[in-house]
């Protein structure tokens, strides 16, 4: 049994006479170089132009909220100031200490 396990280990060891190591081309580190660096400047690129539309899209909605704010303030404190002196008279006849006055 001992002697089958060697052929068959001595069978593949010898089965990788003749190979030789891969070898890389020329130029190789230089392309996966380039090949970063064009992959990395066409990334920046997309992630500039891909939110530009965001960032002006946040802008006009702020702008449109503020302004909605604004006129809905100024047309709740210009109903206040109107109905102040209605409110006043009312609050002046409901508390009339001298009944007769």
């Amino acid at each position: 049994m001992n002697m089958d396990k060697d052929n068959r280990i001595n069978e593949i060891m010898n089965s990788l006479e003749g190979i030789q190591r891969a070898k890389a081309p020329a130029g190789g580190f230089a392309q996966i170089q380039q090949r970063l660096v064009n992959d990395h400047q066409a990334n920046v690129t997309q992630a500039k132009s891909g939110f530009g539309w965001m960032k002006v899209a946040a802008v006009v909605a702020m702008v449109i909220s503020m302004n909605i704010w604004a006129v809905s303030n100024y047309f709740d404190s210009y109903s206040a100031g109107t109905n102040n002196t209605d409110g006043y008279s009312q609050l002046i006849t409901d508390f009339n200490l001298y009944g007769d006055e």
